[in-house]
């Protein structure tokens, strides 16, 4: 268990430890599913309306003044600083498909390259749970709290999305972000009402559960 509280805590990664992804729909259960496509320049905030009460948003990553170094990905309430996200994407405090800037041992071109995918939680009361949940494990003398986290982490995503970079300019040799073009898919449990306007399917929720071998 000593290499899943080290994933956890973000202090490096074994390189015997990969993730996996892999498919457990649940019989019966429904999804939305909604898209949409934005534009950014290096340096600036974007927020986009999902739904229910939620924002997706990029926040600019601490860089030196002008360097741009691009993002990190969030989903806030509307009236919250809150990321509905971050408890249930570890690696905590280590880059993770939050991150979308240069950072961790990677460029910002490294990161833009490839789409990243978030899972989020819907409400208040899932975010305090999962908070406790992933605090409990970060600060437990258990050697076995990371696995229990990592096990029951499933259970604690509601949504996902998908944020695919298609177009975008570096400079400062890939460290920085001049301007990015991408494309947002989002997932989310049927009891989810998708923002006015969107374009929403409804489907076999296709769960993809991120695990550690």
């Amino acid at each position: 268990m000593k290499f899943l509280t080290i994933c956890l805590l973000g202090i490096s990664v074994l390189p015997s430890v990969q993730l996996q992804k892999t498919e457990r729909p649940s019989p019966g259960s429904a999804c939305h599913e909604f898209a949409f496509d934005g534009r950014i320049r290096g340096g600036e905030e974007y927020s986009h309306e999902l739904g229910g009460g939620l924002l997706l948003r990029l926040t600019p990553s601490l860089a030196r003044p002008n360097e741009n170094w691009g993002w990190v990905i969030q989903v806030q309430p509307r009236d919250s600083n809150d990321d509905y996200a971050w408890p249930v994407n570890p690696p905590f405090h280590f880059g993770n498909s939050q991150w979308l800037a240069t950072g961790y041992n990677d460029s910002a071109q490294q990161q833009l390259s490839y789409e990243h995918e978030v899972f989020f939680v819907l409400n208040k009361a899932e975010y305090e749970r999962a908070m406790k949940l992933a605090n409990d494990a970060l600060n437990s003398s258990d050697p076995e709290a990371a696995g229990k986290f990592l096990a029951i982490l499933p259970t604690l995503r509601s949504a996902f999305l998908k944020l695919n970079p298609v177009k975008y300019g570096t400079t400062n040799e890939g460290k920085s972000v001049s301007w990015m073009q991408f494309s947002v898919s989002v997932t989310a449990t049927a009891s989810f009402q998708p923002a006015s306007g969107m374009d929403t399917k409804n489907i076999a929720c296709p769960w993809i559960v991120a695990e550690f071998r």
